[in-house]
This record gives structure tokens, sequence and C-alpha cells, in this order.
């Protein structure tokens, strides 16, 4: 494993821009706190070693743990220099820079962790003697999804299905053509979203976010098993619904399940959990949802309290290298 400086150029022969090979997870930094970061490497630890790739994850937290440290000193440099600016400049740095991200009631960003299938020359094998390379790349929050929270996410119903591939499943690899055409889907529908099912048509999970709906007073969540991606948050429900004995279901589901739901949430590690408003299916008919919700609000706490440390029986995040990746699904 070799961690790449940021501003090194990616180069041609690097397998992930050439193949997809290679894996990522995606940080919701607060406060320098990286957010669910145990279950983070857990997944980067499973998902490199499903494809086949070798990292030390303790290194690699350590990796995490500075890039965090050089991200808050540059914030903190920033925030000087705006202190020092005049006032009648100040507004002029507002327009420019948006020095919103640098008040010190929150700061927070995005941080990726590329981990690729390293170097090689033509063709599919990777040569073993070049290492998997380790990119870090930061970003803004994506400020609408406090808004979406309160408003609600809409839905359509994506006509592009996901191949079943039971190897890849549950990894966020970097092979995402699905979800590429799945977002142009969206876009041109005007949707917040779009509810994403596999070529047997079983509800999977959304394009960037995996579906949680309650019927029958049981939290319901699909299968993993042939297609999709197992995210963090998923997983700390999941964990959480089982540690507090919250009826739950992981399964095989079908869009008429999820129409019959009482409430619908959407899931990652940016969003948290974000109510779901409404679902347009394809043949034009929308069914509507609860956004304000008492089964809502119940786990949208369950995952705050792991958030920050303080689950309903005092435990904490779960340790790293524990992803559950045989979960048992019925």
């Amino acid at each position: 494993m070799k961690i790449i400086p940021n501003d090194t150029p990616i180069a041609s022969s690097d397998r992930a821009f050439n193949y997809g090979d290679g894996v990522f997870t995606t940080i919701c930094v607060v406060n320098d706190h990286p957010e669910l970061l145990s279950l983070h490497l857990s997944r980067l630890s499973h998902d490199c070693t499903a494809i086949g790739l070798s990292i030390d994850i303790h290194i690699l937290e350590q990796a995490i743990g500075s890039k965090i440290q050089a991200f808050q000193a540059s914030a903190e440099l920033k925030r000087k220099e705006a202190s020092q600016i005049d006032d009648e400049k100040k507004p002029l740095l507002e327009c420019e820079s948006n020095p919103s991200q640098f008040e010190k009631s929150e700061i927070k960003y995005v941080l990726k962790v590329h981990v690729s299938g390293g170097e090689a020359g033509r063709g599919y094998s990777r040569d073993e003697a070049n290492p998997p390379l380790v990119r870090f790349s930061q970003h803004p929050y994506p400020t609408h999804y406090d808004s979406l929270s309160a408003t609600g996410v809409t839905l359509m119903c994506a006509q592009t299905a996901l191949a079943i591939q039971p190897a890849l499943a549950g990894i966020k690899h970097m092979n995402r053509l699905e979800q590429v055409l799945i977002k142009r889907e969206i876009n041109q529908a005007d949707a917040d979203d779009a509810l994403v099912c596999d070529t047997q048509g079983n509800v999977i999970e959304c394009s960037a976010g995996n579906i949680f709906f309650y019927t029958d007073n049981t939290w319901c969540t699909p299968s993993l098993t042939g297609s999709g991606v197992n995210g963090v948050v998923r997983e700390c429900l999941l964990n959480a619904l089982n540690e507090e004995n919250v009826p739950h279901k992981v399964g095989e589901f079908t869009l008429n399940n999820v129409m019959r739901a009482d409430c619908v949430v959407i899931t990652n590690a940016l969003m948290k959990v974000i109510p779901i408003k409404s679902i347009t299916f394809a043949d034009g008919s929308t069914s509507l949802y609860p956004v304000n919700n008492n089964n809502i609000d119940t786990l949208q706490t369950l995952l705050l309290q792991r958030l920050y440390k303080k689950g309903l029986s005092n435990k904490t995040e779960v340790e790293p290298l524990r992803y559950q990746s045989k979960r048992q699904e019925s």
C-alpha cells in the first residue's frame, strides 16, 4: 500500500482509471471528527480483501487522522486571514470564498478515500510488484441535505436495473456506470433520487444511498447478496436495531412492498437518515409518505446516539474489522 500526495497526477496506467479497479469510501467530517470511522475502515478492509487488494488498515487510519489535521490547520489559517481583512473588504471575501465554512460553530466537509489497484501495463492482470495506491480528496459538504431532511425526498423509479453479481455485491467499488446512467434518469425526471431494482425486479437501493421502509411494525431493508452497496449507515442501523431489539427484516422486496409502506427513508454517510415524501412509479402513479413520523424519529435517534457514542445501552461504535459482510439475510 502506498499513500499518494494530493497534488500527484493520476498516471495513465492507474488501474482505477483504466478499469475501475479499486474501492472507495466517503466520510463525513464534522469539527475534525470523522463520523463512523470504524465502519468506514472495516468496509474498506472487507472490500479490498474481496477484490484481492492488500492494505494496512491501521496505517490507513493514521493517514486519515493526519489528513484531517492538515485540513484543520489549513482552515485555521484561512480563518485567521479572514479575521485580518479590513471591514470594507469582508463582503468581497464572503462572496469569493464563503467563509461560513470556517465558522467556529461547525466545520463540516467530505473526505473521500480512494484505494486503487495500483499501476500496471495493458491488460486486466495486476502487476503484483505495484502496491495499491491510496488517495484522499476533500469536498464541500452538500448543504442541500439539510433542507431535504426537513422537506423530504422525492423519488422516481429508475428504468436502469442493477446487474446481479454476488462476487461484487455490497462492495463500494469504482465501477459506477450503473449509477451514472441512473443519475441521468434522475436529472431528466427532476427528482431528488431514484428507487433502483435489480434485473429480477427486487428493490435494492437508491442511486447513492440505502433504503429502509416501515411496514407491519417492522423496519425492512433489501438484501444486498446480489447487488447494491452496503452503506456504513445501513450497517450501523442494522446493528442498532438488533442491539435494541427493534423488529427489523433484511430480505427480498418488490416495489409493491415499498408502495404499501407506512414510511420510507434513504440513508448514507452524508445525509444520515432522510425521509422520503413521495415515490413516482413507472405507471405514473405516486405514493405519498409522511415526513414527520415517530418511527423515523426512532431510526434517526438510534443513529445519532451512535454517531456521538451514546447508545441506548452505553455502547460505542463497532470496532474496526468487524464489518458484517456475511449478515444473515432472509
